[in-house]
């Protein structure tokens, strides 16, 4: 049954004429006459007897004015409550984010939206960029964050800001004394790297190939944890973000810039593309755009 049918109804019913009502809600006699007649027709009987000074509710209309006031009741406390929670910033999003970005910048972020919404609720997804991309088509999740360079293809993007790209290398690496290293250092230097399945692995390996420096991969882990682990351990270098670095900081590796170029990547939120973000969900990429830019 049609609510716009029924509020059209309960407006007849208290003016008790089709032309105080129609005045009423501003539309035009014949259109109220006409939604009338469709609740009638699709009730199967009449609703109202009509008059020469307007119209009367049948035995049919009486048993169906206190339903249909509860039905149009119910529904307008819906519609109210839930334009005052997305006022307030209430409701649910579902996040997702690639694990060289996940927990480096979600835990501080999470913690702003509460700050910002606290009626906010955030489901997390961490996974690989290929995976949030079928996530977002799918509209499993609302917003993605991750970095390129990535071929996200057509999905909306907005770029977040940009986060340097370092060097690990064990404590006492010449590197460390030096508080930076060249690009030739890196040719043949034992390597501790992420897999290729992380887009950060994947940029790192474009980064080699078009520099041809060909390092000995004596490490490939699928976690950021372990390669700060090995590097300390001594097995090699790896490049990692300047994010990750400050998190395991750590007495056994050190961390330093490239001597000759800077190498960087951006952090970004992807959007699904058939729907409009929520205010929660803008709210919540703003809170990642303020940490990943050091925003206090």
């Amino acid at each position: 049954m049609d609510i716009t049918l029924l509020r059209a109804f309960l407006e007849v019913a208290d003016a008790g004429a089709f032309s105080r009502a129609a005045r009423r809600i501003g539309i035009a006699q014949p259109s109220l006459s006409l939604q009338i007649q469709r609740l009638e027709q699709q009730l199967g009987t009449t609703l109202f007897e009509r008059h020469g000074r307007g119209v009367a509710l049948t035995d049919v209309g009486k048993g169906l004015y206190p339903r249909a006031r509860r039905i149009v009741d119910d529904v307008r406390a819906a519609e109210e409550a839930v334009r005052r929670e997305v006022a307030e910033g209430f409701g649910s999003i579902t996040v997702g984010a690639i694990p060289t970005i996940a927990p480096y910048v979600l835990p501080a972020a999470l913690e702003r939206l509460q700050h910002r919404h606290p009626g906010a609720r955030v489901v997390l997804r961490e996974d690989y960029s290929a995976v949030l991309v079928d996530l977002l088509r799918e509209g499993a999740i609302d917003v993605a964050i991750a970095a390129l360079p990535y071929d996200f293809g057509t999905l909306p993007q907005d770029v977040l800001g940009s986060e340097m790209l370092l060097v690990a290398v064990p404590a006492l690496h010449p590197a460390a004394r030096a508080g930076k290293i060249t690009v030739a250092q890196l040719q043949d230097a034992p390597t501790v790297t992420l897999d290729p399945v992380h887009c950060l692995g994947e940029q790192v390996a474009g980064f080699c190939d078009a520099r041809q420096v060909n390092p000995s991969v004596v490490c490939r882990s699928a976690q950021l944890t372990t390669v700060f682990e090995m590097v300390g351990a001594g097995m090699g270098l790896s490049i990692v973000p300047q994010m990750a670095a400050a998190k395991h900081n750590t007495s056994r590796c050190a961390v330093v810039p490239l001597a000759d170029m800077a190498l960087e990547r951006d952090i970004i939120a992807l959007w699904p593309r058939d729907r409009a973000p929520s205010k929660v969900a803008m709210t919540f990429v703003d809170c990642v755009r303020q940490v990943v830019n050091g925003a206090s």
